[in-house]
């Protein structure tokens, strides 16, 4: 998922974004999932890494925990380097998987 904003994929994106979607944003704001996806493109990703990546199976689902370390820049603004803990859980469908909800709380 990030590699495909990263590469502003954003076709990809949609394709692993359920149609349900819901997400924290890391100012706290709710989320939908066409409200996540102009989010992150307004963030213009330029770099990222991940770690502490820890995955536990739920039936169909998998529920993920990670640190994202990224640099940005919203439109207008300087670049903004964060640290985020990121909760999010996925859904095995047919096709792949799919993200269905995720937070994002700043790493202090």
């Amino acid at each position: 998922m990030w590699k495909a904003i990263y590469d502003k994929d954003w076709a990809l994106v949609e394709r692993h974004l359920a149609p349900v979607f819901v997400g924290a944003g890391p100012r706290g704001e709710t989320l939908d999932r066409a409200s996540w996806i102009e989010y992150w493109k307004q963030a213009q990703v330029q770099d990222f890494s991940m770690g502490e990546f820890s995955s536990q199976p739920d039936g169909t689902d998998m529920v993920s925990t990670y640190d994202l370390h990224l640099t940005g820049k919203e439109t207008g603004q300087a670049a903004l380097t964060r640290g985020l803990r990121i909760v999010s859980v996925w859904q095995e469908l047919k096709g792949g998987w799919v993200l269905t909800s995720q937070s994002a709380t700043p790493i202090l």
